[in-house]
C-alpha cells in the first residue's frame, strides 16, 4: 500500500493487478450486498461493531484498487499519502476483527457451546494473523517494490474468502450448502499456490509468496483441526482474557 518509487516500479504488470483488485472487490461487495448492504438503512441485527468493521474492510478493498491505479499512472506522491493512511486502517481492521469476534463468541453461545463457536470462529482468527504478518512484511519491505506488491496481494487474497463465502451462501445455497466454507479456503490457496508458481518458472523472488502460500495453507489445516485440543486451548485462552 506504501510504496516507494524506484526502477522496478516500470517491471510491475500493473493492468493486471488492477483487474484482480476489481474482481476481489467485484466479489467481496456481491457477498456482502447479500448479506448486509441490502439491509440498508435499518440494518436489522447489526450494531455498531459490524458497522465499523464494514467500513473499514470495505476503505481497504478500495485501497486495493487505487494503490496500483496511481502507479499506473505514476501518482507516486498521491499512493505514498495513501499508504500511509494504512498506518491507521490496518491497526483498526484488526482491532474491528477481534471485537466482531468476541460480539459473535457471546451471541453464539446462547444457541451452541463454546468449543462450537470458537471451531467456527478458526477461520476469522487466522484472517486476523495472515493479515497482520502479510501487512507488517508488506510495510517492512515498502521500498522493495517486488516483495511489497506480493504481501498487499496476499491481504487481497484475504478479502476473498468473505465475500465468496457469503456470496455461494445466498445465491447458491442448495448446491453450496455444505461447502460455502471449504471452497474460499482452497480457492485462497489455489490463487497463491497459482502466483508462487508463476514466480518459480519466471524465476523471480519466490520467498514472498511461498509466505503467502503457507499462510493459507495453514489456515486450511487450521480449520480442519478446528475441535483439537491446541486450537480449543487458544479459544479458551480468548475466551477468558479477550472476550
Amino acid at each position: 500500500m506504501l510504496q516507494e518509487k524506484s526502477e522496478e516500479t516500470t517491471a510491475i504488470n500493473t493492468t493486471g493487478i488492477i483487474l484482480f483488485m476489481v474482481l476481489v472487490f467485484g466479489v467481496v461487495h456481491i457477498g456482502f450486498h447479500a448479506t448486509y448492504i441490502r439491509h440498508f438503512p435499518v440494518f436489522e441485527k447489526f450494531n455498531w461493531v459490524h458497522h465499523v468493521h464494514g467500513a473499514l474492510m470495505a476503505s481497504w478493498t478500495i485501497m486495493l484498487v487505487v494503490q496500483p491505479f496511481l502507479i499506473h499512472r505514476h501518482k507516486y506522491t498521491v499512493h505514498r499519502f495513501i499508504g500511509k493512511l494504512s498506518y491507521v486502517i490496518a491497526p483498526l481492521i484488526l482491532i474491528s476483527i477481534v471485537l466482531v469476534a468476541k460480539y459473535n463468541y457471546h451471541s453464539g453461545v446462547v444457541k451452541a457451546t463454546s468449543a462450537e463457536v470458537f471451531a467456527k470462529q478458526s477461520i476469522t482468527w487466522m484472517q486476523f494473523f495472515m493479515f497482520l504478518l502479510f501487512y507488517s512484511l508488506a510495510i517492512y519491505n515498502r521500498k522493495d517494490t517486488q516483495k511489497h506488491m506480493r504481501f498487499m496481494i496476499g491481504t487481497a487474497i484475504i478479502m476473498l474468502g468473505p465475500g465468496l463465502g457469503r456470496a455461494l451462501k445466498a445465491y447458491c445455497p442448495t448446491v453450496f450448502e455444505n461447502f460455502a466454507t471449504l471452497i474460499p479456503l482452497y480457492v485462497k490457496i489455489a490463487i497463491a499456490g497459482v502466483l508462487l508458481s508463476i514466480d518459480i518458472v519466471k524465476n523471480k523472488n519466490w520467498r514472498p509468496y511461498a509466505i503467502v502460500f503457507s499462510a493459507f495453507l495453514l489456515a486450511a489445516i487450521v480449520y480442519h483441526a478446528r475441535y483439537s485440543g491446541a486450537w480449543q486451548s487458544f479459544g479458551k485462552f480468548l475466551v477468558n482474557y479477550v472476550y
